[in-house]
This record gives C-alpha cells, structure tokens and sequence, in this order.
C-alpha cells in the first residue's frame, strides 16, 4: 500500500449510467477514490483513482470544441464509455465520457496508486523507477494499465475495463485519510489552462503536479 487507505471490495459497487450522465465537474472531483481495473490475457491491472481532470465542450481546451472528428466521436457517445487517444506522438491516454449523449464531455483519469497487478505494471513502464511512478500522470497512467487503441469506446460498465465506486462513509474515509480534495488549474494547455477542472488527493503521493501553495 501507497497511500493512507486500503481497498475494501466489499464497499465498492458498479456505478449506474446516471452516475456518469452528471455535469462533468462533478464526476471528476466524485471519481477520486474510485477503483479503475483492467482484466488482461495476462492478469488484472488495478488501482485507485487519485487524480483527474475535467474536459466540457464548451471550453477550447475540450477536444470536442470544434464538432464530432473521427479521433473524438466516443467523446458524443453514451456516457459512461471510454474514450483514449494517442497525443505527442508517444502515448496514450485515457478518458470517460460524462453528460448527455451528443454533448461531447469528459473526464481525463490522470493518475492512480496501483494495488492490483504491480508486477505486470512495472513489466508495462519499465523506465519507472519507483512504484508511485508507475501511473501518476496519464501517459504513464494508461501505459501502466494497458490502456490504448483497443480500449476506445468500451463500455465501462459491461466489458474488461471497468470502474467501481466506494459508497459514501467509505469515500470520505478516503477523502479525508489522504488530506482531502484539492481543486486547481489543469496542466499542459495551451488553451483552457486557466479552468480550475483538475481534482486530486491532497497528500496522496502518486498525484501527478501539486498545485503551488
């Protein structure tokens, strides 16, 4: 263990469509604390939510801005899907759509603390140098998980990659063994940079960039 908290199966549930179907805001920040898990032919990746961030097609840092592309068409579909691609030529990255169908929002899972298998993990980022580098940040993220090309527009609540939610008492012990919420400005944009959209685990040391202060 990482972090100031352990996963307890039993308080975790699958989430409804509703549950993703919410404003965006609001499914990033209630997303930490959540257990992200990927069934591979070669075992089950897993770990829990830790960081993330909020993208809403309105604002010119969403990649939906601009109207339905080939890239971002699982951005508009059902909410509750995957939607990854691949940016700066290296590395992949992975999102749920969130809202209504057509609207084009999302949340970017940015990082996470792995707890289920660590060893396929490190055999995935072979660079990292320590276990709270294998997926803090989300390049590292969705190599760490296998996460990539295939992944696009699966449903996460019926297929091999899927999400499970903590009930509400046991969220909170999260939340507040690990300092709380921070709520800050999203990172690497060119535009939209300024949008306080990223969420994360105060202390938790596998966040990707503390905000300053």
């Amino acid at each position: 263990m990482i972090g100031n908290f352990e996963i307890e199966p039993a308080e975790y549930n699958t989430p409804t469509r509703k549950y993703f179907s919410r404003s965006t805001l609001i499914v990033a920040k209630s997303l930490l604390g959540s257990y992200l898990q990927h069934r591979t032919p070669d075992g089950i990746l897993g770990g829990m939510i830790v960081e993330t961030e909020a993208y809403i097609f309105t604002e010119p840092g969403c990649h939906a801005y601009r109207g339905v592309t080939n890239r971002n068409r699982a951005m508009f579909g059902p909410p509750g899907y995957a939607y990854t691609y691949f940016t700066y030529g290296n590395h992949w990255l992975f999102n749920i759509v969130t809202e209504k169908e057509g609207r084009g929002c999302a949340v970017l899972i940015r990082a996470l603390e792995p707890m289920e298998g660590i060893d396929l993990m490190w055999g995935n980022r072979p660079k990292a140098k320590r276990e709270i580098d294998l997926a803090n940040g989300p390049g590292k993220l969705a190599a760490a998980m296998r996460i990539g090309r295939e992944q696009y527009g699966l449903d996460l609540l019926e297929s091999e990659l899927n999400i499970s939610i903590p009930g509400s008492r046991h969220r909170k012990k999260i939340v507040d063994s690990n300092g709380g919420i921070v709520t800050t400005t999203r990172i690497g944009l060119s535009m939209g940079g300024d949008h306080p959209y990223r969420f994360y685990l105060a202390d938790h040391p596998c966040v990707s960039v503390r905000a300053k202060g």
